[in-house]
């Protein structure tokens, strides 16, 4: 069963790459309004998975270890965004076109997606409210993220058509992700201990460095209440949810 909730939970995380479909409908303007709110209840549910669900599992699977790979998690984020950012800017300077900032995006994203199945599978086999846990992070995070993507490909030169099905099959890295890591599991048990601290690691980078730091872009006074009422919504939620869930 571990597999099943585990291979269902990532393949609607993957499906989500599919909701550029409705930025073609929606104007920019009503579109901003809900990103803003939708990226501040992401920045909360990524912080609220970090600081009551992965570091305290993380404490008790790996004690000795457990700050250690949080800040790999952490750091390898950071390398793998600085690492992009130099291909972006390089290929700026020494071409006009933009569809190589599109394909290294496809390419970053597939990575990225590639760790959110294997936080997923690990999840899972710690325990079904982890796995359900992390996986509410994962799809609050990938929401505004996938949104942003698929814009970057239309900007890049893209078709709507063309961009939702590069975007799609970038996401799908994350399906292999998840039947990597329970493959492996077999053979190397503690797999999860080590990748529990490190999910915890990402989460906290991509709160902190992407998605926080622009909501303080938005200085209006009733947005930034609403702001902060969601993101406190979305941190309260997570405790909630696994607590909902254990007591099943």
């Amino acid at each position: 069963m571990t597999a099943f909730y585990a291979l269902i939970s990532v393949i609607g995380v993957s499906l989500l790459s599919l909701l550029g479909a409705v930025l073609i409908s929606i104007q920019r303007k009503t579109l901003e309004q809900i990103i803003t709110y939708t990226l501040a209840f992401s920045s909360g549910v990524l912080l609220g998975s970090t600081f009551f669900e992965l570091l305290p599992e993380g404490v008790v699977l790996l004690p000795d270890g457990v700050f250690f790979w949080t800040l790999t998690g952490f750091i390898s984020f950071f390398c793998l965004e600085k690492i992009i950012q130099w291909h972006h800017h390089v290929e700026g300077r020494h071409d006009h076109e933009e569809k190589p900032l599109a394909y290294l995006t496809l390419i970053g994203d597939g990575i990225h997606n590639f760790t959110d199945g294997a936080v997923i599978a690990a999840s899972y086999l710690i325990s079904l409210p982890l796995g359900v846990t992390t996986t509410i992070a994962i799809i609050a995070h990938e929401v505004p993220h996938e949104l942003s993507d698929f814009l970057i490909l239309i900007h890049g030169g893209f078709s709507n058509k063309r961009a939702l099905l590069f975007n799609f099959l970038s996401a799908t890295t994350a399906i292999v992700g998840t039947l990597l890591v329970l493959l492996v599991s077999a053979q190397f048990s503690d797999l999860e201990k080590y990748l529990v601290p490190f999910a915890a690691g990402n989460f906290l980078y991509i709160a902190a460095s992407d998605l926080i730091p622009e909501l303080l872009t938005k200085r209006h006074g009733k947005t930034s209440v609403i702001q902060v009422i969601t993101l406190i919504v979305g941190i309260t939620i997570v405790p909630l949810i696994s607590r909902l869930l254990g007591g099943a």
